[in-house]
């Protein structure tokens, strides 16, 4: 009987606690002025940030915290979709490349989005170098937890993602200072960016900004999606059900997308209600105030297509990573089924691919 009453003791405390924050949304868009006519709306008011940081998912009280909650994080609406960011002010991580070790600097930002009509996605941010100024680009990707956790061959996306990564740090290698103190590198490496205006303005010279966007909610291609349901754990009901239709096509013996309707959704949810997945990603973008020219790595006309509606620019470039044996049966599905651009299961290994990321944009830069 215990257990079931604290169970049941629990539910009913979040219950309360989705009841509040539904109050605290409205508070926050009625204090955005009517005639407000930026992309984002920051939360300056100390009373209100303290309800959203305590109600929503930090769920955080600022009489416990020894540091003020306001230097850490932001919270803001974008005003276009009305979408409410919770984002910590980003920290700045001196980083090692996979492949070639190329040292560089990231500056990392998390955030959750609670984005009406699909719920609370969140999301990962890599800055690298200066993405105000000029074009930057793009790699916006949705988590692979097979391919990321345990190496998984059949698709590429770990490979894409490794890719983005090398490029950012080709186009802004640092020579790290001959420092022998841990305590004073770390100094060193908290100085390389500043946290402006809401901006992150990087302190070295920069051949080209890069943004990696990993979307934690959006496993399997964004199958958290529920129609007409505000979901409040899309993580982890993506990941569920991603795995389920890992198991049906093997099960059943079907394709990819068949694997998704098996189990009972749609195969891209994401493009669901108006596209609505992939707006999370412009939104963002909006959030982080960053250029709006963009060469963008992605096969997925999709994204292309919702970052075009919120007025980018966009230069798409092809982006494989790899495709072998094991995964040229995926890749050939993610074109036919997926109608997703130029991959269609031909064999490409991480070096050719990256040598011909890293010379398009070159000649993009250039011109």
């Amino acid at each position: 009987m215990e257990v079931k009453e604290n169970l049941i003791n629990g539910m009913n405390n979040y219950i309360e606690r989705i009841k509040r924050s539904e109050e605290i949304y409205l508070e926050i868009l009625e204090k955005i002025p009517t005639n407000y006519k930026e992309k984002i709306y920051k939360i300056q008011d100390r009373e209100l940030f303290n309800k959203v940081i305590s109600n929503f998912v930090t769920s955080l009280n600022q009489e416990k915290a020894e540091g003020d909650l306001m230097n850490i994080y932001d919270i803001a609406i974008h005003t276009k979709t009305k979408a409410l960011i919770i984002a910590n002010k980003g920290a700045t991580l001196y980083s090692l490349t996979e492949k070639y070790e190329t040292p560089h600097l990231v500056r990392h930002i998390g955030m959750c989005i609670y984005m009406p009509g699909i719920g609370v996605e969140y999301a990962n941010a890599g800055i690298v170098g200066n993405i105000y100024d000029d074009k930057i680009v793009l790699r916006t990707e949705s988590a692979c937890t097979p391919s990321f956790l345990f190496g998984s061959q059949r698709c590429n996306c770990h490979y894409q993602w490794k890719n983005i990564r090398e490029l950012s740090a080709y186009f802004n290698k640092i020579e790290a200072p001959n420092i022998q103190n841990g305590d004073d590198f770390e100094a060193w490496v908290q100085k390389q960016y500043k946290y402006e205006n809401g901006k992150h303005i990087y302190q070295n010279n920069s051949k080209l900004g890069f943004i990696m966007l990993h979307i934690d909610s959006q496993n399997g291609m964004g199958s958290g999606y529920t129609k007409n349901e505000f979901v409040f754990d899309l993580s982890e009901r993506a990941s569920i059900r991603h795995r389920g239709e890992y198991t049906s096509e093997q099960t059943y013996k079907t394709t990819m997308y068949g694997g998704f309707t098996t189990i009972g959704i749609n195969g891209d949810p994401r493009a669901e209600n108006d596209n609505i997945g992939y707006k999370v990603t412009p939104v963002i973008l909006d959030y982080l105030g960053a250029n709006n020219k963009v060469i963008m790595l992605t096969n997925n006309p999709l994204k292309i297509k919702q970052m075009q509606n919120f007025g980018y620019e966009i230069i798409r470039v092809k982006s494989i990573g790899a495709v072998n044996v094991a995964g040229s049966t995926e890749a050939t599905q993610r074109g036919t089924e997926f109608h997703h651009l130029d991959i269609n299961g031909d064999l490409t290994s991480f070096k050719e691919d990256y040598e011909r990321i890293k010379e398009e944009i070159k000649e993009i830069i250039k011109g």
